[in-house]
Protein backbone atom coordinates (compact mmCIF):
# COMPACT_ATOMS: atom_id res chain seq x y z
CA UNK A 1 0.00 0.00 0.00
CA UNK A 2 1.59 3.29 -1.10
CA UNK A 3 0.09 5.80 1.36
CA UNK A 4 0.73 8.47 -1.27
CA UNK A 5 -1.22 11.70 -1.14
CA UNK A 6 -2.06 14.81 -3.10
CA UNK A 7 -4.03 17.65 -1.44
CA UNK A 8 -7.82 17.77 -1.71
CA UNK A 9 -7.86 20.70 -4.08
CA UNK A 10 -10.65 20.03 -6.59
CA UNK A 11 -13.81 22.07 -6.43
CA UNK A 12 -17.29 21.13 -5.26
CA UNK A 13 -19.89 19.89 -5.95
CA UNK A 14 -18.23 16.64 -6.91
CA UNK A 15 -19.09 14.66 -9.98
CA UNK A 16 -18.79 10.88 -9.56
CA UNK A 17 -15.22 10.41 -10.76
CA UNK A 18 -12.60 12.08 -12.91
CA UNK A 19 -12.29 10.07 -16.11
CA UNK A 20 -9.10 9.86 -18.10
CA UNK A 21 -9.06 10.23 -21.85
CA UNK A 22 -8.45 7.06 -23.87
CA UNK A 23 -4.83 5.92 -23.79
CA UNK A 24 -2.69 7.25 -26.65
CA UNK A 25 -5.15 10.04 -27.42
CA UNK A 26 -3.54 12.00 -30.27
CA UNK A 27 -4.54 15.27 -28.57
CA UNK A 28 -2.66 14.42 -25.36
CA UNK A 29 0.30 16.81 -24.99
CA UNK A 30 3.81 15.68 -24.23
CA UNK A 31 4.99 17.96 -21.45
CA UNK A 32 8.63 16.89 -21.57
CA UNK A 33 8.84 17.36 -25.34
CA UNK A 34 7.07 20.73 -25.07
CA UNK A 35 9.72 21.94 -22.61
CA UNK A 36 12.54 20.74 -24.85
CA UNK A 37 10.94 22.47 -27.85
CA UNK A 38 10.52 25.72 -25.96
CA UNK A 39 6.71 25.55 -26.15
CA UNK A 40 6.41 25.41 -22.36
CA UNK A 41 8.30 27.40 -19.75
CA UNK A 42 8.48 26.29 -16.15
CA UNK A 43 7.32 28.83 -13.55
CA UNK A 44 9.97 31.23 -12.28
CA UNK A 45 10.66 32.40 -8.76
CA UNK A 46 11.21 36.16 -8.28
CA UNK A 47 14.87 37.12 -8.55
CA UNK A 48 14.94 38.64 -5.06
CA UNK A 49 13.64 35.38 -3.63
CA UNK A 50 16.25 33.38 -5.55
CA UNK A 51 19.00 35.63 -4.18
CA UNK A 52 17.70 35.28 -0.64
CA UNK A 53 17.42 31.51 -0.93
CA UNK A 54 21.01 31.32 -2.18
CA UNK A 55 22.23 33.62 0.62
CA UNK A 56 20.45 31.58 3.27
CA UNK A 57 22.31 28.45 2.15
CA UNK A 58 25.52 30.12 3.32
CA UNK A 59 26.04 29.16 6.98
CA UNK A 60 28.07 32.33 7.51
CA UNK A 61 25.53 34.81 6.14
CA UNK A 62 24.68 37.66 8.54
CA UNK A 63 21.26 39.08 9.34
CA UNK A 64 22.08 42.49 7.84
CA UNK A 65 22.71 40.94 4.41
CA UNK A 66 19.37 39.15 4.56
CA UNK A 67 17.58 42.29 5.77
CA UNK A 68 19.04 44.28 2.86
CA UNK A 69 17.76 41.65 0.45
CA UNK A 70 14.30 41.67 2.01
CA UNK A 71 14.14 45.46 1.70
CA UNK A 72 14.02 45.01 -2.09
CA UNK A 73 10.65 43.22 -1.84
CA UNK A 74 8.01 45.18 0.13
CA UNK A 75 5.47 42.35 0.07
CA UNK A 76 7.94 39.81 1.43
CA UNK A 77 9.19 42.33 4.02
CA UNK A 78 5.62 42.86 5.22
CA UNK A 79 5.13 39.12 5.67
CA UNK A 80 8.37 38.85 7.65
CA UNK A 81 7.28 41.70 9.94
CA UNK A 82 3.84 40.14 10.36
CA UNK A 83 5.42 36.84 11.37
CA UNK A 84 7.78 38.56 13.82
CA UNK A 85 4.84 40.37 15.42
CA UNK A 86 2.66 37.25 15.58
CA UNK A 87 1.74 35.43 18.77
CA UNK A 88 4.13 32.62 17.78
CA UNK A 89 7.05 34.94 18.56
CA UNK A 90 5.43 36.55 21.56
CA UNK A 91 3.76 39.54 19.95
CA UNK A 92 4.59 41.67 22.99
CA UNK A 93 5.53 44.77 21.03
CA UNK A 94 5.07 46.16 17.56
CA UNK A 95 8.23 45.54 15.55
CA UNK A 96 8.89 47.72 12.51
CA UNK A 97 12.56 46.99 11.85
CA UNK A 98 13.40 44.31 9.28
CA UNK A 99 16.82 43.80 10.92
CA UNK A 100 15.20 43.13 14.30
CA UNK A 101 12.55 40.90 12.74
CA UNK A 102 15.18 38.77 10.99
CA UNK A 103 17.12 38.41 14.24
CA UNK A 104 14.00 37.36 16.14
CA UNK A 105 12.65 34.90 13.57
CA UNK A 106 15.97 33.19 12.92
CA UNK A 107 17.44 31.93 9.67
CA UNK A 108 15.66 28.58 9.62
CA UNK A 109 12.12 29.94 9.96
CA UNK A 110 12.97 32.82 7.64
CA UNK A 111 14.19 30.43 4.94
CA UNK A 112 10.94 28.47 5.13
CA UNK A 113 8.85 31.62 4.85
CA UNK A 114 10.86 32.91 1.88
CA UNK A 115 10.65 29.59 0.03
CA UNK A 116 6.90 29.32 0.66
CA UNK A 117 6.23 32.89 -0.48
CA UNK A 118 8.50 32.58 -3.50
CA UNK A 119 6.92 29.34 -4.66
CA UNK A 120 3.32 30.44 -4.12
CA UNK A 121 3.93 33.69 -6.02
CA UNK A 122 4.77 31.63 -9.11
CA UNK A 123 1.16 30.49 -9.48
CA UNK A 124 -1.95 32.50 -10.23
CA UNK A 125 -5.53 31.30 -10.46
CA UNK A 126 -5.58 27.76 -11.84
CA UNK A 127 -8.59 25.84 -13.23
CA UNK A 128 -9.75 22.99 -11.01
CA UNK A 129 -7.68 24.02 -7.99
CA UNK A 130 -8.68 25.82 -4.82
CA UNK A 131 -5.32 27.43 -4.04
CA UNK A 132 -5.88 28.43 -0.36
CA UNK A 133 -6.76 24.83 0.49
CA UNK A 134 -3.86 23.56 -1.62
CA UNK A 135 -1.27 25.71 0.18
CA UNK A 136 -2.66 24.96 3.63
CA UNK A 137 -2.34 21.24 2.89
CA UNK A 138 1.19 21.83 1.60
CA UNK A 139 2.15 23.62 4.81
CA UNK A 140 0.65 20.84 6.93
CA UNK A 141 2.63 18.26 4.94
CA UNK A 142 5.80 20.35 5.23
CA UNK A 143 5.46 20.72 8.99
CA UNK A 144 4.68 17.04 9.45
CA UNK A 145 7.60 15.95 7.26
CA UNK A 146 9.96 18.14 9.25
CA UNK A 147 8.85 16.58 12.55
CA UNK A 148 8.93 13.02 11.26
CA UNK A 149 12.37 13.50 9.73
CA UNK A 150 13.89 14.16 13.14
CA UNK A 151 12.82 10.71 14.30
CA UNK A 152 13.59 8.92 11.04
CA UNK A 153 17.11 10.25 10.68
CA UNK A 154 16.37 12.34 7.58
CA UNK A 155 17.40 15.97 7.11
CA UNK A 156 14.53 18.00 8.66
CA UNK A 157 14.91 20.98 6.30
CA UNK A 158 15.01 18.80 3.19
CA UNK A 159 11.91 17.02 4.50
CA UNK A 160 10.15 20.36 4.99
CA UNK A 161 10.83 21.35 1.37
CA UNK A 162 9.63 17.94 0.15
CA UNK A 163 6.35 18.36 2.00
CA UNK A 164 5.87 21.91 0.78
CA UNK A 165 6.62 21.23 -2.88
CA UNK A 166 5.56 17.61 -3.43
CA UNK A 167 2.33 18.48 -5.27
CA UNK A 168 3.48 21.58 -7.17
CA UNK A 169 3.90 19.50 -10.32
CA UNK A 170 0.12 19.32 -10.52
CA UNK A 171 -0.13 23.11 -10.33
CA UNK A 172 2.36 23.37 -13.20
CA UNK A 173 0.46 20.92 -15.37
CA UNK A 174 -2.87 22.64 -14.76
CA UNK A 175 -1.37 26.08 -15.32
CA UNK A 176 0.31 24.93 -18.54
CA UNK A 177 -2.74 23.20 -20.00
CA UNK A 178 -5.72 25.05 -18.45
CA UNK A 179 -8.34 23.75 -20.90
CA UNK A 180 -7.41 20.14 -20.17
CA UNK A 181 -7.31 20.83 -16.42
CA UNK A 182 -10.73 22.45 -16.48
CA UNK A 183 -12.25 19.56 -18.44
CA UNK A 184 -10.63 16.78 -16.43
CA UNK A 185 -10.67 18.18 -12.88
CA UNK A 186 -13.14 21.00 -12.29
CA UNK A 187 -16.17 19.76 -10.42
CA UNK A 188 -14.97 16.21 -9.91
CA UNK A 189 -14.39 14.53 -6.58
CA UNK A 190 -10.72 14.62 -5.52
CA UNK A 191 -8.32 11.89 -6.52
CA UNK A 192 -4.87 11.46 -5.03
CA UNK A 193 -1.49 9.86 -5.36
CA UNK A 194 -1.14 7.07 -7.89
CA UNK A 195 -4.73 7.46 -9.10
CA UNK A 196 -4.22 11.14 -9.89
CA UNK A 197 -0.84 10.43 -11.48
CA UNK A 198 -2.46 7.90 -13.84
CA UNK A 199 -5.12 10.42 -14.89
CA UNK A 200 -2.42 13.04 -15.43
CA UNK A 201 -0.36 10.74 -17.63
CA UNK A 202 -3.38 10.00 -19.84
CA UNK A 203 -4.38 13.66 -20.13
CA UNK A 204 -1.17 15.69 -19.79
CA UNK A 205 1.41 13.18 -21.04
CA UNK A 206 3.20 13.04 -17.67
CA UNK A 207 2.40 13.19 -13.94
CA UNK A 208 2.81 15.61 -11.05
CA UNK A 209 5.73 13.82 -9.29
CA UNK A 210 7.79 13.89 -12.49
CA UNK A 211 7.03 17.53 -13.23
CA UNK A 212 7.52 18.58 -9.63
CA UNK A 213 10.92 16.91 -9.50
CA UNK A 214 12.02 18.63 -12.71
CA UNK A 215 10.97 22.02 -11.36
CA UNK A 216 12.65 21.47 -7.99
CA UNK A 217 15.88 20.64 -9.82
CA UNK A 218 15.68 23.81 -11.94
CA UNK A 219 15.27 26.10 -8.93
CA UNK A 220 18.31 24.67 -7.20
CA UNK A 221 17.08 22.42 -4.40
CA UNK A 222 19.13 19.34 -3.39
CA UNK A 223 18.90 16.29 -5.62
CA UNK A 224 17.59 14.25 -2.69
CA UNK A 225 14.54 16.51 -2.54
CA UNK A 226 13.85 16.10 -6.26
CA UNK A 227 14.27 12.32 -6.09
CA UNK A 228 11.93 12.02 -3.10
CA UNK A 229 9.23 14.09 -4.81
CA UNK A 230 9.64 11.99 -7.98
CA UNK A 231 8.93 8.81 -5.95
CA UNK A 232 5.96 10.23 -4.03
CA UNK A 233 3.17 8.41 -5.90
CA UNK A 234 5.09 5.18 -6.48
CA UNK A 235 4.44 2.06 -4.36
CA UNK A 236 6.60 2.16 -1.25
CA UNK A 237 9.81 0.20 -1.67
CA UNK A 238 10.98 -2.12 1.07
CA UNK A 239 14.17 -0.09 1.41
CA UNK A 240 12.56 3.34 1.28
CA UNK A 241 14.93 6.09 2.41
CA UNK A 242 14.24 8.05 5.61
CA UNK A 243 13.36 11.10 3.47
CA UNK A 244 10.88 9.03 1.43
CA UNK A 245 9.27 7.78 4.63
CA UNK A 246 9.09 11.28 6.07
CA UNK A 247 7.25 12.55 2.99
CA UNK A 248 4.89 9.58 2.76
CA UNK A 249 4.04 9.82 6.43
CA UNK A 250 3.57 13.59 6.20
CA UNK A 251 1.25 13.25 3.22
CA UNK A 252 -0.85 10.75 5.13
CA UNK A 253 -1.10 13.14 8.07
CA UNK A 254 -2.00 16.07 5.83
CA UNK A 255 -4.78 13.99 4.28
CA UNK A 256 -6.08 13.08 7.74
CA UNK A 257 -6.09 16.77 8.75
CA UNK A 258 -7.92 17.73 5.55
CA UNK A 259 -10.57 15.09 6.23
CA UNK A 260 -10.87 15.94 9.95
CA UNK A 261 -9.97 12.44 11.10
CA UNK A 262 -9.34 11.62 14.73
CA UNK A 263 -5.73 11.12 15.81
CA UNK A 264 -6.18 7.35 16.12
CA UNK A 265 -7.38 7.10 12.52
CA UNK A 266 -4.51 9.26 11.27
CA UNK A 267 -1.94 7.17 13.15
CA UNK A 268 -3.37 3.84 11.95
CA UNK A 269 -3.04 4.90 8.29
CA UNK A 270 0.67 5.76 8.48
CA UNK A 271 3.32 3.60 6.80
CA UNK A 272 4.37 0.89 9.30
CA UNK A 273 7.89 2.27 9.77
CA UNK A 274 6.49 5.71 10.63
CA UNK A 275 3.63 4.35 12.71
CA UNK A 276 6.10 2.46 14.89
CA UNK A 277 7.81 5.71 15.86
CA UNK A 278 4.71 6.81 17.75
CA UNK A 279 3.46 3.50 19.16
CA UNK A 280 2.78 3.24 22.86
CA UNK A 281 3.16 0.19 25.06
CA UNK A 282 -0.57 -0.50 24.63
CA UNK A 283 -0.24 -0.78 20.86
CA UNK A 284 -1.96 2.56 20.25
CA UNK A 285 -0.52 5.95 19.39
CA UNK A 286 1.42 7.69 22.14
CA UNK A 287 1.12 11.18 23.65
CA UNK A 288 3.82 12.56 21.34
CA UNK A 289 1.73 11.69 18.29
CA UNK A 290 -1.37 13.22 19.88
CA UNK A 291 0.55 16.46 20.42
CA UNK A 292 1.96 16.46 16.87
CA UNK A 293 -1.43 15.84 15.30
CA UNK A 294 -3.10 18.58 17.34
CA UNK A 295 -0.42 21.03 16.21
CA UNK A 296 -0.94 20.06 12.57
CA UNK A 297 -4.68 20.61 12.88
CA UNK A 298 -4.00 24.17 14.03
CA UNK A 299 -1.73 25.03 11.10
CA UNK A 300 -2.51 28.42 9.60
CA UNK A 301 -1.37 29.47 6.11
CA UNK A 302 1.70 31.73 6.02
CA UNK A 303 1.43 32.44 2.30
Amino acid sequence: MSHAYVPAFTLEPPKPVAEARPAHNPNTPNFINDIAAGKVELPTIPRVVQQLMAALRDPDVDTRTIAQGLAKDPVLSAKVLRLANSSFFGGQRSMASIDAAVSMIGMQALNRLIVACGVSSSFGKIPGIELPAFWRDALVAATAANKLASRLGADPEEAYICGLLHATGHLILCQTYPDIADFVLTGYAPVRGAELAAIERDNFGTDHPTVGAIWVETIGFPQAVADTIRNEAQPAAGAASPLDLALRGACGLALAVAQNHEAAVAWAALPPAVKALYAGADGQHDAAFEKLYEALQETEPEI
